[in-house]
């Protein structure tokens, strides 16, 4: 298959191919779930360069178990299993674990500062973290449909097959923790600015 051709196939073409000895149609698979992957990892470990580290390992387990895989069509929920399995032990395994903040959204990458005003630098960051809190604060099953959507713009089928669940039940959870999390918002004062 051809660069082109690996993009639009399917997650079975793509372990089919990749199993024949084409690395690159794990590098498909890889771009594909990478921040889905992540987005679950964080969850758990709760920390960004720690959830890197399990993704990392997860891929790599991955890929070596990739002949024992006996369902091409689940790869995705294949995959999300081992790396819930890998943010679990990671975290059970940490000899100290004490969460630390990602500072990454709080630093400022625009080189130009003098044409922006520090009151809405502030006021922007202030609402980026009301609504990750509010993210936070929803039940475990909403916040992992959300931060998929959202932050691993990951579309809502591929999600059900990550996720091993009906494309109905993705739909029900997206929708409603979009209404908790409008309520949430509501509540501690961001609706007229969101």
């Amino acid at each position: 298959m051809h660069s082109e051709e690996l993009i639009d196939a399917s997650d079975a073409e793509l372990v089919v191919v990749a199993l024949a000895g084409n690395t690159q149609a794990f590098d498909v698979l890889v771009n594909r779930y990478r921040r889905a992957m992540l987005t679950v990892a964080q969850q758990i470990v709760r920390n960004a360069a720690d959830a890197e580290d399990v993704v990392q390992d997860a891929f790599l387990r991955a890929f070596e178990s990739l002949p024992q895989l006996t369902d091409l069509n689940r790869f995705g929920a294949w995959l999300h299993s081992i790396t819930r399995n890998r943010a679990l032990r990671y975290y059970k395994n940490a000899s100290r674990y004490q969460p630390q903040e990602d500072m990454e959204p709080y630093l400022n990458t625009v080189s130009d500062t003098s044409a922006i005003d520090p009151a809405q630098i502030v006021e922007s960051e202030l609402t980026q973290q009301g609504i990750r809190d509010a993210i936070q604060s929803l039940p475990p099953d909403y916040q992992e449909v959300i931060e998929l959507y959202y932050w691993a713009e990951m579309p809502q089928q591929r999600m059900a097959e990550f996720l091993s669940l009906p494309l109905t039940t993705v739909k029900w959870r997206l929708r409603k923790a979009k209404e908790l999390l409008k309520t949430i918002l509501e509540k501690r004062g961001y609706g007229e600015d969101l």
